[in-house]
């Protein structure tokens, strides 16, 4: 079989390393895009734990700061009684609060849970 003249192969040669170039940089991309998705994913994640702890101090606020009927209505108990029950429960019992969970909020979840009969599953939706 006869060879290509010099300037077809050439030609061929340069498309080779054309098309092996724009590989690689269609790979760099790539690799940059996910890189970029997975940093936003972990921005994601550190914007929606942050709405969280937001929404459950909003809700642990308006379960024991606003008024005494709320309070009794759902925890079975006024707001001073319950701030004894969890000085008594910090105290005596030495129970604290977690890195993600306040000791008043335990607290009131384990009351929920005991004065309507629901169970844990039903309080962490």
């Amino acid at each position: 079989m006869a060879r290509l003249p010099f300037k077809c192969e050439a030609w061929k040669e340069k498309c080779n390393i054309l098309n092996l170039t724009s590989s690689i940089m269609l790979v760099y991309y790539y690799v940059w895009f996910m890189f970029a998705l997975a940093y936003r994913r972990k921005c994601w994640q550190i914007e929606r734990r942050i709405k969280i702890r937001e929404f459950t101090g909003e809700y642990l606020f308006w379960l024991i700061g606003e008024s005494d009927a709320m309070c009794i209505s759902q925890l079975r108990m006024d707001r001073r009684t319950f701030h004894i029950l969890c000085e008594m429960v910090r105290d005596i019992g030495g129970l604290k609060g977690t890195r993600n969970t306040s000791l008043e909020e335990i607290v009131a979840s384990f009351l929920y849970v005991l004065s309507h009969h629901l169970k844990s599953r039903t309080v962490g939706n």
